[in-house]
């Protein structure tokens, strides 16, 4: 089970018993709820939502046809209605294209949901990736600033580790081993996430010694604010890191290094022979190990871990030792 899977559990087991409203299984109030929120505080939302309801406005139908003005004074205490009342009506209009069936409209390739949802003026890739997720449960979990502050905290990414580099994280960690899994697992995920930054994990002065969460904190890790973010100095952060742009307009390219052939031991099963072969560098990303093995991440997670006890084993008896995976 991998750590962020842990956390998960961890996370699961402290709020049991204590219920929290989250976002609705109604997908229209879900996309509305989406643009609302932008610049704005789920408090203030609610108000509008409370009001649309029995004015019968939480449909796309009496969305389009409301006149701007209206919709404006409706979706007011959310603030920004000017920019906001064109954005929900571009998207109603997008899916009464579909007869107004959000199944439909969902039930495609994630990549073209995602650039029709893109293409609405206002709609950036956090909103249609939670639109996606609440609204038509495709399995996508959307980076916001309480997963960054807990993926740098733990030491999952490093600190210029992009958006994109967080969700392969996110992604490649909570492996489909265990259930619950798809959909269902990133939403409780970021609901989980968002409780844990509000009760424990606060952009400043966090109580990481209350958390219960701190058992997964770096060792070596200060108890700091996000400037500068906690990082775990391992391979883990380094895969996911971003090569920087080199500093001088015409680096030099790098001496090659003539490299002896290691003589795999006879005792190394075909998994591990195949793991070892395909480790490239320090920072070579666990993905692009278990594509070039044609192995299972988790069996590629497994593998290096024995290796790393064997490696271990021939330091004790004083033999020569290799280097079987990257580098911390």
């Amino acid at each position: 089970m991998s750590i962020l899977r842990k956390i998960f559990e961890t996370l699961r087991e402290y709020y049991a018993d204590k219920p929290y409203r989250w976002w609705s299984d109604y997908p229209v109030e879900v996309i509305v709820r989406a643009v609302l929120v932008q610049g704005s505080t789920w408090k203030s939302v609610d108000k509008v939502i409370e009001t649309m309801y029995p004015q019968g406005f939480m449909e796309f139908e009496a969305i389009v046809q409301l006149p701007d003005k209206q919709l404006a004074a409706v979706i007011r205490p959310a603030r920004f209605q000017k920019k906001k009342v064109p954005r929900l009506k571009a998207l109603a209009k997008l899916f009464l294209e579909y007869g107004g069936n959000t199944t439909r409209f969902f039930a495609r390739d994630i990549e073209t949901v995602r650039q029709e949802l893109l293409h609405v003026p206002g709609i950036g890739v956090s909103t249609a990736d939670n639109i996606m997720l609440y609204a038509g449960n495709i399995p996508v979990y959307m980076i916001d600033m309480f997963t960054v502050r807990l993926l740098r905290r733990h030491g999952f990414v490093s600190p210029t580790a992009d958006d994109k580099a967080m969700q392969e994280c996110v992604l490649q960690e909570l492996t489909p081993d265990e259930e619950p899994y798809g959909a269902e697992l990133f939403k409780k995920m970021q609901e989980y996430v968002v409780r844990i930054s509000k009760d424990f994990c606060s952009k400043t002065n966090p109580k990481c010694n209350e958390c219960p969460l701190r058992i997964f904190l770096p060792e070596d890790a200060a108890i700091q604010t996000d400037s500068p973010p906690l990082i775990r100095k391992t391979a883990k952060a380094a895969a996911f890191e971003r090569p920087a742009k080199p500093i001088s307009p015409h680096p030099v390219a790098p001496q090659p290094v003539a490299v002896q052939p290691i003589e795999m031991p006879a005792d190394w099963t075909d998994a591990e022979r195949k793991v070892f072969a395909n480790i490239g560098n320090e920072a070579t990303p666990i993905d692009k190990v278990a594509e070039s093995a044609q192995l299972p991440i988790h069996i590629v997670r497994a593998t290096i871990a024995m290796l790393q006890m064997k490696k271990a084993v021939r330091q004790t008896e004083g033999n020569n030792v290799v280097r079987t995976q990257p580098k911390s």
